[in-house]
C-alpha cells in the first residue's frame, strides 16, 4: 500500500511556491540564464496581448527575476533558440527542450484544419525567397486590387495555420507582432525532432507540470493542456491516469493530502519545501500568473476566489478592469487594480482591496510600500498615484508615503 504524506495548508502553500520561483528572492538567478531556467522550471510562460501594465509574459518573468529585461527573453527566442512559442493553456513561451513534446498537437493541425493550397504555396515560397515575415507583409498595397492569395485575412488566418502545424515558427516579435519563418531555419540542430508516443507524452508532461505547480490533483495537471487537446488528431489520447498510476509505483510521484483533498507531489520536492517565506515585501502578480491562472486551484490551495475583471461587463465588475493578486508571504491578501501611463511615466492605482479579516498593520503597510515602488521602476515608471483602497488607514498611509517614490 502507498504511503499518503499529510500536509498541512501552510506547508502545501509553501512547497507550491518555492516550484513556482516565488518563495524565495531570486530563485532562478539573475540575467538571461535565470530566464531560461525560469521557463523551463514553470513549463510555459503565457503570452497576452493586454498591455494595461507589462504584458504577462515580461510581468511573470519580473516577479520572479531581479533585474529583468524584455531584451533577455527576445535574446532567448531569436538569438539563442533555447525558447520558442507555441500554444499551451494560451499562446505561450516553452522551453526548447519540450519541442518534441508539441509534435503530435501539430500533426493533428495539419491533418485536420482546412487549408488553401495555392496560398500556402504563395506564402511558403515568398518566406523561403525574402526571409522571415510578419502578416502585414501580406497586406494589400494601397491603390492595388487584390489579387486573391495576397488578401490580407486569408494570409493571416493560413499563416497562423502554417505556425500550429508546425511548418512555420515565430522566429522572434518585433512590436508584439509575430515574425514567421521556415522550421528549418529556426530550430537548431541539436533539437531532439522524434515523435513520442501517446504513454511517453503523459509521462512527461505529468511529471514537469508537477514540478511546475509543486502539488496537484490530475486534473490540476491537464489543466495547462486541455486547450492544445481540440488542436490534435482523435488518434492522441494520452493516458494520464496510466502514467500516474506508473509513477506512483515507481515511487517518482507520491499521494498527499491537503485539508482532507487528494493531491500528487514529486518524492524530489518533499526534500526541500521551505520552512518559511519572506514577508518583507508584497509582490503583484500577473492575472495570468501560472500560481493563479487556473482559478479553481487558487481557490482551494489559498482560499482567494479570483476573477479577472476586463472581459466582465463594467456595470458588473466589484473590483475593476484589471486587478492583480497581492502576494504576501505564503498568502494572496488582496488584489489592486492599476495602470501604467506610458505618456506620463506615471503608475495609476485605481483601487486597492484587502481580502476580509486581513488587518493593515505595520508590517504590512512597509511590505506593500515596498512591493509598490518595485512595481513601479518594474512598469518604467517615475511616479505612482494612489486613488482609492478598501482601507482608510491604509490609503492615508500610501497618500502620505508613496510620492517620494521618485526615481
Amino acid at each position: 500500500m502507498r504511503q499518503t504524506i499529510e500536509l498541512k495548508p501552510k506547508t502545501a502553500r509553501r512547497l507550491v511556491l518555492d516550484s513556482q520561483g516565488l518563495a524565495r528572492e531570486a530563485s532562478f538567478g539573475r540575467g538571461k540564464k535565470a530566464v531560461a531556467e525560469a521557463v523551463h522550471q514553470l513549463s510555459y510562460v503565457q503570452i497576452d496581448t493586454i498591455s494595461v501594465i507589462q504584458r504577462a509574459h515580461h510581468h511573470v518573468l519580473n516577479t520572479r527575476i531581479p533585474g529583468y529585461e524584455e531584451s533577455m527573453l527576445h535574446t532567448l527566442q531569436a538569438v539563442d533558440n533555447s525558447v520558442f512559442e507555441y500554444w499551451s493553456h494560451a499562446a505561450a513561451y516553452l522551453p526548447m527542450r519540450d519541442f518534441r513534446y508539441y509534435l503530435p498537437i501539430m500533426q493533428g493541425v495539419a491533418a485536420n484544419r482546412p487549408r488553401d493550397k495555392m496560398l500556402v504555396n504563395e506564402i511558403l515560397k515568398r518566406i523561403h525567397a525574402e526571409g522571415a515575415l510578419q502578416a502585414r507583409d501580406f497586406e494589400q498595397p494601397p491603390g492595388k486590387k487584390s489579387n486573391g492569395w495576397w488578401d490580407w485575412k486569408p494570409a493571416k488566418h493560413m499563416l497562423e495555420t502554417l505556425f500550429l502545424s508546425g511548418e512555420l515558427m515565430v522566429k522572434e516579435r518585433k512590436g508584439f507582432q509575430k515574425v514567421y519563418d521556415l522550421r528549418e531555419r529556426v530550430l537548431s540542430e541539436h533539437v531532439n525532432t522524434a515523435l513520442p508516443s501517446d504513454d511517453e507524452w503523459a509521462r512527461y508532461h505529468t511529471v514537469i507540470m508537477l514540478r511546475a505547480l509543486g502539488i496537484g490533483t490530475a486534473r490540476d495537471i491537464a489543466y495547462a493542456k486541455t486547450t492544445i487537446r481540440r488542436l490534435t488528431s482523435n488518434s492522441f489520447k494520452p493516458d494520464y491516469a496510466q502514467a500516474i498510476h506508473d509513477l506512483l509505483e515507481e515511487g517518482i510521484v507520491q499521494n498527499c493530502h491537503v485539508k482532507g483533498e487528494d493531491y500528487l507531489v514529486l518524492a524530489e520536492s518533499l526534500t526541500s519545501i521551505p520552512t518559511k517565506v519572506g514577508r518583507d515585501r508584497i509582490k503583484f502578480l500577473s492575472p495570468f500568473d501560472n500560481l493563479v491562472i487556473n482559478r479553481s486551484r487558487t481557490r482551494r490551495l489559498f482560499n482567494f476566489d479570483y476573477l479577472i475583471e476586463c472581459y466582465v461587463p463594467e456595470a458588473k465588475r466589484r473590483y475593476g478592469y484589471f486587478t492583480l493578486p497581492l502576494l504576501w508571504g505564503d498568502e494572496l491578501i488582496g488584489r489592486m487594480d492599476s495602470k501604467a501611463n506610458r505618456k506620463n511615466r506615471q503608475l495609476i492605482i485605481k483601487n486597492l482591496f484587502l481580502e476580509p479579516g486581513i488587518a493593515p498593520t505595520e508590517s504590512l503597510s512597509r511590505a506593500l510600500l515596498k512591493g509598490i515602488k518595485q512595481f513601479q521602476f518594474d512598469q518604467d515608471c517615475d511616479h505612482t498615484v494612489v486613488q482609492a483602497c478598501s482601507s482608510p488607514r491604509l490609503l492615508k498611509r500610501l497618500k502620505e508615503k508613496v510620492p517620494a517614490f521618485q526615481r
